[in-house]
């Protein structure tokens, strides 16, 4: 078993492998290791390759991809994988004092705790009160008296300097959602943080899991996400721990990664900057749009809730990574900041006057850092593309957008200081917003670009449309208009020897990018798949008529 084999695997785990795609070797690796995570007489000698310096943080992906994909493995690994997988018979447990926790332990031999459980006990029962009663999160559900009783169950183990911690499903109770326990380590010792604080920030960030997937739904593509909230939790019931610095070099490295290709532990500064903005409940918000949402749409549909968007909050969200470490700015940004690393901006780019373009490519949500250098004067231009549609589906693909920067303030639309103006040319338009940092002052800041230009009202996306394509956010056309939200529109469709195909009444709602319009689920009024071709959408708004153009490729 390579390196580079269980790296990639693991790579795999966090682009949300199915279980039908995990081939001969990966199923070996998964064997092999999970056999390394719970062997009783572990073996330095033994360890496997991915196991570095640095722990993985919580072993949720990769356990329940066993769990899942148990009868593809050999006869002779399944019968070793399912006593592995039944809860751990330990000596001895004990009830928190408020009730709420089994702790389940062995007094003596290499599983016995190398920190106090009644230490244990107390930290327990504050995630509890902090996550399910301050937080308003409902608990998981009852288990059956699985693990003697109805409380939730904690089980503690010698798991040699590998995860953490893991939450296990156990049985499904309907629509994605499991009856679960959880396994975290005995002392934590080779770990980030050790000994009980290694403890609580675990217990914190796996009884989320417990509620995330008993209460909401399970869905392996979006487990960035249920890290990014596990870990932001540590911090939340923990502030003074901080496992979460160990993890946050990763992301502050690699900003122009998208979001869905980030393991999530390195993303918890996402949801304390979300929480920073708009309190907690737009946290939980998010979870309640889960199972009807992938994780990226149920954010921005929270952020419409509160008169913002993905677009918005990501560029905003760029500016607060800047201002770290050296850079911090006290009292403003992150509370903690002068704690954070610096996020890496591209080389110097030197400008030249009287103008100068710069042409960069952008993968979809992330945030890009022009760095521009003129004699004295530094320029970060922050530039966000904020396309939820391809950051579901094409993640990995990159888009270009060119930045013009003038050392004429009249020049472009973007005035910077007295000093400069810019423009940024990107399409479509409206996934794309800016900031500029001169000197580390931002000049400005959170900015925007319109929607549609002076020549075009409508928009439609994604285009060219595929049949053969399955689209993250449902299988439509949206077309963005300018619109009030409730109002009702006519929807044409013709081919291009106008022939009319489809026609319908629709209701003016957010679209998955936070712009307003209405969504086509690209059939003829027969219910029937469009031919491939070129069609031209009329959308007839009171007495005003706006038109554009969509490709089909119907394969």
């Amino acid at each position: 078993m390579t390196k580079k084999l269980i790296y990639l695997l693991l790579v795999l785990f966090y682009q949300g492998i199915i279980a039908q795609e995990l081939s001969r070797s990966q199923l070996d690796s998964l064997y092999n290791l999970f056999l390394y995570v719970r062997s009783e007489n572990k073996i330095e000698s033994d360890k496997p390759a991915e196991f570095q310096e640095l722990p993985e943080k919580c072993g949720l992906g990769f356990v329940n991809t066993i769990v899942f994909n148990i009868d593809k493995f050999l006869p002779e690994q399944q019968a070793a994988l399912k006593i592995l997988l039944q809860r751990p018979p330990l000596q001895r447990s004990i009830v928190t004092p408020k009730g709420y926790f089994r702790i389940h332990y062995d007094q003596t031999g290499k599983n016995a705790p190398g920190y106090s459980l009644t230490e244990l006990a107390a930290a327990l029962d504050s995630v509890y009160e902090f996550e399910v009663n301050f937080l308003g999160y409902p608990p998981p559900p009852p288990d059956n008296s699985a693990g003697g009783d109805d409380r939730y169950d904690i089980y503690i183990l010698d798991l040699g300097g590998s995860y953490y911690g893991y939450t296990q499903f156990e049985d499904e109770i309907g629509n994605g959602k499991y009856i679960t326990f959880t396994v975290i380590d005995n002392d934590y010792q080779g770990y980030y943080t050790t000994g009980i604080d290694g403890a609580r920030v675990t217990v914190a960030h796996e009884f989320h899991h417990a509620i995330q997937a008993g209460n909401y739904i399970y869905r392996d593509s979006d487990l960035f996400y249920y890290e990014i909230t596990s870990t932001a939790m540590e911090e939340f019931v923990f502030d003074d721990v901080n496992d979460y610095y160990a993890y946050m070099p990763d992301y502050f490295n690699n900003p122009t990664r998208a979001f869905v290709n980030n393991n999530g532990y390195n993303l918890a500064v996402w949801n304390i900057f979300l929480k920073d903005r708009f309190g907690f409940d737009i946290l939980k918000r998010q979870w309640e749009l889960m199972p009807s949402a992938r994780a990226l749409n149920a954010i921005n549909i929270s952020l419409n809730e509160k008169g913002s968007t993905l677009r918005n909050e990501l560029n905003r969200f760029g500016v607060w990574t800047y201002f770290t470490n050296y850079r911090t700015f006290p009292g403003k940004y992150f509370k903690e900041a002068s704690n954070y690393p610096l996020i890496r901006t591209s080389s110097p780019m030197v400008f030249t006057p009287p103008s100068k373009s710069f042409t960069m490519s952008s993968r979809p949500t992330t945030n890009y850092f022009l760095r521009i250098v003129d004699g004295r004067d530094t320029l970060i231009s922050i530039i966000t593309n904020s396309d939820i549609i391809n950051g579901i589906d094409s993640a990995n693909n990159s888009f270009s957008f060119e930045y013009i920067l003038f050392s004429d303030t009249s020049v472009a639309d973007r005035k910077i200081a007295d000093k400069y103006s810019a423009t940024l040319n990107a399409s479509p338009q409206n996934f794309w917003s800016a900031s500029e940092i001169l000197n580390n002052f931002v000049v400005n800041g959170d900015s925007t670009f319109k929607f549609f230009g002076d020549d075009k009202e409508t928009f439609a996306f994604p285009n060219p449309y595929r049949y053969s394509k399955k689209y993250g956010l449902g299988n439509f056309v949206y077309f963005q208009i300018q619109a009030e939200l409730g109002d009702e529109v006519d929807l044409s469709v013709f081919t291009t020897a106008m022939k009319l195909v489809y026609n319908s009444k629709e209701s003016v709602s957010f679209l998955p990018n936070g712009a307003k319009g209405i969504k086509y689920e690209v059939k003829d009024s027969d219910r029937k798949h469009l031919a491939s071709g070129i069609y031209i959408y009329t959308i007839k708004n009171q007495d005003k008529t706006v038109t554009g153009k969509f490709v089909v490729f119907n394969e």
